[in-house]
């Protein structure tokens, strides 16, 4: 019986965590809620008349993401990023030797760095499609003169143009998107970014408007797709199934207490 009560305890105490996390990235640019979802556990009845299994409580099966499409909010900051479907950016850190894993997310915050590199906040390099560092000219010689970058545009296939003086555009790269199998089994590594395993599938890098990777929109952000209302409703079950427990378990105890002590 301990055992059974000790799993729902384990289960309320997970679900909780989870819902906790939820709330607390609300306000994260490109989160996408998570879900906890538990199997039963079974043992089998040690007994030759009536054989079979009996109920042992319950364990924690995965943590999954929901990916639905997050709300968008405008910005007007042409480095800001959101994606209308289920592509994710691609990033790699400035120091990571050759062959190291990249990182995926949603999060569209980018700016340009010292090297007129494009950077996500934390400092790593955006990818193009061709998975190399995109990195912004400051100046460029065309037909013999010197033009200096005036302006960057982010157009909806993820072409990053600069405009050189008043009227010389050039194509530095286009923005990276990855696509997986199963992307809600992607490995969490903080920082609202992810890292592919067995279970996600590989990442099939390609670009905006190509076989539902999606459409890349300049000067907009997407918001957590976290609903509070429901959130809330869900961590109050989840308190009240943990208080049951609590109670069964100190139920439990004290007749166990009783029973030895009589």
């Amino acid at each position: 019986m301990f055992s059974v009560i000790r799993s729902g305890l384990d289960a309320s105490l997970k679900q909780l965590d989870v819902l906790s996390n939820n709330i607390a990235n609300a306000k994260t640019t490109g989160y996408k809620r998570s879900d906890a979802s538990f199997q039963d556990i079974y043992a089998e009845k040690a007994s030759f008349l009536a054989p079979g299994r009996i109920g042992h409580g319950a364990s924690l099966d995965s943590i999954r993401q929901f990916r639905s499409q997050g709300p968008l909010k405008q910005t007007n900051q042409t480095l800001d990023l959101a994606i209308e479907g289920q592509g994710m950016f691609v990033l790699k850190r400035p120091d990571a030797a050759a062959g190291a894993t990249n990182s995926y997310t949603r999060d569209g915050s980018f700016t340009l760095d010292n090297d007129g590199f494009i950077v996500s906040s934390d400092g790593q390099f955006l990818l193009s499609d061709l998975q190399q560092p995109i990195q912004v000219p400051r100046s460029a010689v065309i037909q013999g003169r010197t033009f200096y970058l005036n302006d960057i545009n982010i157009d909806e296939f993820g072409r990053v143009i600069a405009q050189m003086g008043d009227s010389q555009e050039q194509v530095v790269g286009r923005v990276g998107l990855a696509l997986f199998s199963d992307p809600t089994r992607l490995t969490p590594q903080g920082n609202n970014q992810f890292i592919e395993n067995g279970a996600s599938g590989a990442a099939e890098i390609g670009g905006a408007f190509e076989n539902g990777y999606g459409k890349m929109i300049s000067g907009a952000i997407e918001l957590s797709n976290v609903d509070m209302t429901s959130e809330l409703a869900g961590l109050i079950q989840a308190q009240q199934a943990f208080s049951g427990s609590s109670r069964l378990m100190q139920s439990e105890t004290d007749m166990t207490r009783r029973l030895i002590g009589g």
